[in-house]
């Protein structure tokens, strides 16, 4: 897979498989939910590239300004 579908909800199952990676950077806006603080902040303030990512979690944001930066929330 190279690009995450639109317009769905994507279900990943397998870890460790990069889809949220891809989700991150593709150019479309995404919101990714994720089921842990920690995973949201791995993909947020642990970044070595300089692709912007708005990590949410308990009314605290991590990095990301740009109005296309995925957003990451825990549910």
């Amino acid at each position: 897979m190279t690009e995450i579908p639109v317009n769905c909800l994507f279900n990943k199952k397998k870890t460790g498989c990069g889809a949220t990676e891809l989700a991150i950077r593709n150019s479309i806006p995404t919101l990714i939910a994720m089921p842990y603080v920690a995973l949201v902040k791995n993909k947020t303030v642990c970044r070595t590239d300089d692709i912007e990512v708005l990590g949410v979690y308990e009314d605290i944001t991590e990095r990301g300004t740009s109005r296309n930066s995925p957003v990451l929330i825990p549910p």
